[in-house]
């Protein structure tokens, strides 16, 4: 695993910060450590990375059904 080198936040990226932990500690209900954050594909268009979410949710969602 590759260590992440810090950088300095523009104003813009510090409120994506505080919203990824309000809702990291939401979902958990404990306090937690974040080790980093780092964006997926950033060259990708915001409609991709959606389809992307909706995919992985429908993926979880039917994974979760027991075939028969």
């Amino acid at each position: 695993m590759s260590q992440a080198t810090p950088t300095k936040l523009s104003a813009e990226n510090a409120a994506l910060v505080a919203v990824i932990t309000a809702a990291i500690h939401a979902a958990i209900e404990a306090p937690a450590k974040i080790l980093s954050i780092r964006q997926v594909n950033p060259g990708q268009s915001p409609e991709t990375a959606r389809m992307a979410w909706a995919l992985e949710g429908r993926r979880h969602i039917f994974s979760s059904h027991k075939l028969r």
